[in-house]
């Protein structure tokens, strides 16, 4: 065992099991370990005592297995230098058998994938290309098990993707993947992706998701593909000068964005967004895996999990009985003369051992103190440690909570940004807003093209606005703003179509003044209940009328 562990050819991880020599099993199942271990590690168990004592005699200081625990020693002579680098996993409870188990399953991988795919030789060099199934991926995303079509089990770790994604943004459990493997590390890679290029299946004007890569006080990078960003300008994500950028966004967050393509060059804008508006679908990076962006799923920020080591010193006494000198016999002729002699020596010697078992048992006392110094000072760093998991977790929480603030706060900040009473005349109003929100949802570089064609207020139109809560106008208006400057892309969006007498297709449209207007609708809001419709005239001298604000359901003009 112990040639094995030293030997610096050693390209797998070893995984050393004791158990107590009167445990009638180990109490670590070192069989299912070993299951979930094959082709990664290899395992062993070892019984204490006679076996224990010589390996300890035979490997460096600290770094011995004892008592019920196990320690994972990874490819390598770094250990023997380091002994917490390969850190002892006790069980001193029938509780601390399911944490120490995954402790000692993540060691092995963490040992056994630490470089290997780096150093990997690419598949033109040698690794063969393989089809594998993905049996199970972890729950952050880390690393997969793969199986080959020979039914080995390899494994493929986050890495060796190159995306800097988790396996689970690009992976299903239970999809078919091809790509290569190094059979002698065991490791499964499919880092030669061709991830699609940015934006190429979106439509100009459609809604997207973006990853939020960088913030900073002026703008944020956003992602739409891997490996790519985008800059877009704290004036695209908020009409408030008084913002920063990383006041409403963070870092690892999935945001909707708007996506707008002019001279071959992509533009990003969260300013006329709705929470209603669909979201188109993010590309698939492997075929199969689905979307690697999803709304709400955002890259959460690794918190430093490295464990503290806690060994509490171990003392083992070791009593030698002190071997008294044997006395010569002397002869039998001077056995009675000296036998006063002889009893005065042996007491002197019972003296001698006495001292010396006290000296034993004053070493031993102190044996016993340094012990119970060392179980106080692990119980102190154990303490401490639950205390930093504690502010580990409390910072996780808080993140999160300072992540849900900036969301809520860019809907504040759109809600602040537009007046609602600038005159008291409502068609007056009615004017201001539409011309302020044309300012406001219409990027600079286009207002030139996407004027606001001629429009007049019908006779119901401001009754039917009133009686919309405030949201709903809003969302009106930015309505009205895409029919106005007639852009194709919006108006298909919003599913312009004519108004029809009855909800069946085939029903007469409805029209006026001999059948020269006719009347139209569009979508104000999508996907939510009773959602909002804009009736609107199109009239024989090209002018828009605004009809009425209704719910999906009415027909009436």
């Amino acid at each position: 065992m112990a040639a094995t562990l030293l030997d610096p050819s050693r390209v797998r991880p070893v995984v050393v099991i004791s158990r107590m020599s009167d445990d009638e099993q180990p109490r670590l199942d070192s069989d299912s370990i070993a299951l979930e271990l094959k082709g990664v590690a290899d395992v062993v168990v070892i019984t204490n005592g006679q076996f224990t004592y010589e390996l300890e005699g035979l490997l460096p200081i600290d770094t011995h297995i004892f008592g019920s625990a196990a320690r994972v020693y990874p490819p390598g002579l770094k250990w023997t230098e380091d002994p917490y680098s390969s850190p002892l996993r006790l069980v001193r409870s029938r509780s601390d058998i399911e944490p120490v188990t995954a402790k000692i399953v993540t060691d092995a991988e963490d040992f056994a994938f630490a470089g290997g795919w780096k150093t990997a030789s690419p598949a033109s060099k040698g690794n063969p290309r393989e089809n594998g199934l993905v049996k199970s991926i972890a729950p952050d995303g880390s690393r997969a098990v793969v199986e080959l079509s020979s039914g080995l089990q390899a494994f493929l770790p986050e890495e060796s993707t190159g995306l800097g994604v988790p396996l689970h943004w690009i992976l299903r459990e239970g999809m078919s993947i091809s790509g290569a493997f190094d059979t002698g590390k065991r490791i499964f890679s499919i880092a030669n992706l061709d991830p699609p290029l940015p934006g190429e299946s979106y439509p100009d004007g459609c809604v997207v998701s973006a990853l939020v890569q960088s913030v900073g006080t002026d703008s944020a990078d956003l992602s739409l593909i891997p490996g790519e960003s985008h800059a877009v300008a704290l004036s695209s994500i908020s009409s408030n000068e008084r913002d920063s950028a990383a006041d409403l966004l963070t870092v690892g967050e999935v945001v909707s964005v708007r996506f707008h393509r002019r001279s071959g060059q992509i533009g990003l804008s969260m300013l006329d967004v709705d929470d209603s508006e669909p979201v188109l679908a993010a590309p698939e990076l492997v075929p199969g895996g689905g979307a690697w962006l999803l709304p709400g799923r955002d890259l959460v920020q690794k918190v430093d999990e490295t464990p503290v080591q806690l060994i509490p010193p171990a003392y083992e006494v070791k009593s030698q009985s002190p071997v008294a000198g044997a006395t010569a016999l002397k002869s039998a002729e001077l056995a009675l003369s000296t036998e006063r002699a002889r009893r005065q020596q042996l007491e002197l010697e019972l003296t001698g051992l006495r001292s010396a078992n006290h000296q034993y048992q004053m070493h031993a006392a102190e044996l016993d103190a340094d012990v119970m110094l060392g179980r106080q000072q692990a119980a102190e760093l154990s303490g401490r440690q639950q205390e930093v998991d504690r502010l580990r977790r409390d910072l996780a929480a808080t993140n999160k909570q300072l992540s849900d603030l900036r969301k809520k706060l860019r809907g504040v900040r759109k809600e602040e940004v537009t007046p609602q009473h600038a005159f008291l005349d409502p068609e007056q109003n009615v004017d201001f807003l539409l011309n302020y929100t044309w300012a406001v949802q219409i990027p600079a570089a286009e207002k030139d093209r996407l004027t606001m064609g001629r429009y007049r207020i019908g006779e119901g139109f401001l009754r039917s606005l009133r009686e919309q809560p405030q949201e709903k106008q809003k969302k009106a208006f930015k309505a009205i703003v895409d029919l106005l400057v007639n852009d194709p892309a919006k108006l298909s969006a919003r599913e312009a179509h004519q108004l029809r007498t009855h909800a069946s297709g085939g029903s007469e449209a409805v029209s006026r003044n001999g059948g020269q207007d006719a009347c139209w609708r569009l979508s104000i809001e999508q996907n939510v209940a009773a959602a909002r419709r804009l009736h609107y005239w199109k009239c024989a001298d090209g002018v828009i009328e605004l009809s009425r604000v209704a719910v999906h359901d009415e027909t009436q003009a």
